[in-house]
């Protein structure tokens, strides 16, 4: 069993090496799928990138989505949802928007503005995937914190901590999608 870590805008792809390892030592192989992640792209464009590397690989797979990244895991799996995907995580993602993201004209978030048609697409789509989602009331970048709640998410994890990037280096965040995963 593989598993994929999508990173958000801006991110450096390489920051994931703690929850990689976790992933390896507890569930099998794990990396990063890099992408066009300045924003620049169209999500649907980089969903349909996504959907493309996972149809051409054996299942069945693990998906992790930081902020962004859990977006293009939704858009890839909206065009293809037949997939052999076992279970994703959305760290941080702005499921229902955020309001940070009107500050931008880049096309990426356009779509990740409150409301957008993108947005409605996605909402639309089916979701039949185990998926365990982690949100922050108090989240600076996905304003409001709760958006990055998933009402089809069957485990919502709140962090207290106020740092959109704590996933990244959280040991409890890493621990529970490597349990959820192994599960």
């Amino acid at each position: 069993m593989t598993t994929l870590i999508l990173d958000g805008i801006w991110g450096t792809h390489g920051r994931w090496g703690m929850l990689r390892r976790r992933i390896e030592s507890r569930v099998g192989p794990c990396s990063i799928w890099r992408y066009e992640n300045s924003g620049r792209t169209s999500l649907r464009v980089e969903g349909m990138r996504l959907r493309q590397a996972l149809e051409a690989m054996p299942g069945p797979i693990n998906l992790v989505g930081y902020s962004m990244g859990g977006l293009v895991i939704r858009s890839a799996l909206r065009e293809a949802p037949h997939l052999n995907v076992r279970r994703v995580a959305f760290l941080h993602s702005p499921h229902n928007g955020s309001l940070a993201a009107c500050a931008l004209p880049f096309a990426a978030c356009r779509e990740m503005r409150p409301g957008s048609s993108f947005l409605a697409e996605l909402d639309a789509a089916p979701w039949e995937i185990p998926t365990l989602a982690t949100w922050c009331p108090f989240d600076a970048v996905v304003l409001p914190g709760a958006s990055a709640c998933w009402r089809k998410a069957g485990v919502q994890i709140q962090s207290l901590v106020p740092a959109h990037a704590w996933p990244v280096v959280s040991p409890e965040i890493h621990r529970a999608v490597s349990e959820f995963f192994a599960a």
